[in-house]
């Protein structure tokens, strides 16, 4: 059977790449369990040879994890597939699913334990790149397809002098932690990177906003890869006066995080321990702010980590440093298929570039500046405002605990603006409208929500952004009859 390309730092394929550190599972029944590196390379050798068995010699065949299985099988599986030749695909919980999903797709999917269903061979077969890997995408917009991405298995053995994670600050010795979910792009990336060191990684299984204080104290943690809601939460929970344990480097992605919640922790751990990380699950190229380099740039997402940033205007010709356009990234990858199933529009250049329809600008040392996607803009009475300015207000008001913003169709302004909040259960029994007269103080008018809507929860992805969608599609159930109510905004 053939192997991964050959993995530099050992002169072993990948293939053969077992991990050096050590896991610290914790299960979503509370449970934990500690994985020393002897002990993940039994068992990944063993899996990896029930896998063989699976598929015998076709490497075509896409490996699934059991999602059903417990969190230390199913994490273990996940592992050993990708020290594979074979497609590998991230399952939600309901790996059967996925297997008929994919077979819909022109894929032929397997996972250990299952017996693979005979089928009619599709009417146009999927051909994928070798080593890729499907991640479920979508979580903004809601619109559920796979991601194609042939960058994130090279992780595995590589180099840690070309490691994003040693790039980020982590080094042998230090006791790290992935606040995410594993099933989703960015967290699974850094655990393979952060699998290299000689270090302690803890992952989650449900990983629970509220709690990751708690755990970075109780563990001593001491370099974490989160996102900008769970630096939120910690925010508001550091004012017990216990500070932050042993904690030294913070590592964000997944969304964009606000100016006040960032500069909140580059006061309290310096801003060259604050790292800001941009990319995308297509694994098309990677951005890294530092906190000292943002404070000097506000605004920016960094500068390209072996990757080249380029924008081009409309006629595809390069943009002025400042000028708005569409972002390339380069780095290293040929033109391929980016997605399975939905597609997006993607544009590729001549000499290896990729556009997944992303806007922004350059400055003229290269630094990389995001415009808000497309979902996060509300437009009333001809006043656009964002989504997230609006939700960061709300977020401000005490016994808010998350909110979510979306717009609603007006016969007078074009939209108007809807929120939901989840309260703390030990907050008043005040009616959520009340809250906006505050908002009209810190809010544009155009800002001001006309309903605020209290839930028990706001639809997110495992990585933690709001489902702009299912938002959408509240909004307009709640108010399909855009009737006022007692207290709300005309």
């Amino acid at each position: 059977m053939t192997t991964l390309t050959t993995a530099r730092n050992t002169g072993r394929s990948a293939g053969e790449w077992m991990p050096a550190a050590s896991l610290v599972l914790h299960a979503r029944d509370g449970s934990t369990r500690f994985l020393e590196p002897d002990d993940l390379r039994a068992h990944l050798a063993q899996i990896r040879e029930e896998l063989r068995q699976e598929v015998a010699s076709d490497d075509s065949v896409c490996l699934l994890p059991n999602g059903k299985a417990p969190f230390e099988r199913f994490l273990l599986e996940l592992l050993a597939a990708l020290g594979l030749p074979n497609p590998v695909a991230v399952p939600d919980d309901d790996t059967s699913a996925a297997i008929a999903q994919l077979a819909r797709l022109g894929l032929t999917a397997g996972a250990l334990g299952q017996q693979r269903q005979p089928r009619d061979e599709p009417a146009r077969r999927e051909v994928l790149p070798r080593h890729a890997l499907l991640l479920r995408t979508g979580g903004t917009s809601g619109r559920i397809r796979y991601a194609v991405n042939t960058s994130m298995r090279r992780t595995l053995g590589r180099n840690r002098r070309l490691s994003l994670a040693s790039a980020l600050g982590l080094k042998d010795g230090k006791r790290a932690s992935l606040a995410g979910s594993i099933r989703h792009a960015a967290h699974l990336s850094m655990l393979l990177d952060a699998l290299n060191y000689d270090t302690q990684v803890h992952v989650f299984e449900k990983p629970d906003p509220a709690q990751v204080l708690h755990h970075i104290r109780r563990d001593s943690v001491q370099w974490i890869v989160t996102t900008p809601l769970h630096l939120r939460i910690m925010q508001r929970q550091l004012q017990d006066g216990k500070g932050t344990s042993d904690l030294r480097t913070v590592v964000h992605m997944s969304a964009a995080c606000s100016t006040p919640v960032k500069r909140f922790w580059h006061s309290t751990l310096g801003a060259e321990n604050v790292y800001e990380v941009f990319g995308a699950s297509e694994g098309i190229g990677t951005t890294v702010a530092r906190g000292d380099e943002w404070e000097e740039r506000p605004g920016t997402v960094g500068r390209g980590f072996y990757t080249s940033v380029s924008v081009m205007d409309s006629s595809g010709r390069p943009a002025a440093p400042g000028e708005l356009g569409d972002v390339y990234f380069k780095s290293g990858t040929s033109a391929r298929p980016l997605h399975v199933g939905q597609r997006d529009v993607v544009t590729w250049t001549s000499d290896g570039h990729v556009s997944i329809g992303d806007q922004g600008r350059l400055d003229t040392d290269g630094y990389l500046y995001l415009e808000p996607r497309p979902q996060l803009r509300i437009t009333v009475g001809g006043t656009t405002v964002l989504a997230t300015d609006i939700e960061e207000a709300l977020l401000d008001v005490p016994g808010i605990q998350d909110v979510a913003a979306a717009a609603v169709s007006n016969h007078v302004t074009g939209q108007r603006v809807v929120c939901f909040v989840v309260r703390d259960s030990h907050d008043s029994d005040a009616e959520p409208n009340e809250l906006i007269p505050a908002l009209r103080r810190v809010l544009p008018p155009a800002a001001v929500p006309r309903r605020i809507i209290e839930v028990e929860a706001v639809p997110r992805s495992p990585s933690g952004k709001v489902n702009r969608t299912a938002i959408s599609e509240m909004a307009q159930m709640y108010c399909a009859a855009d009737v006022p109510r007692k207290g709300e905004e005309q």
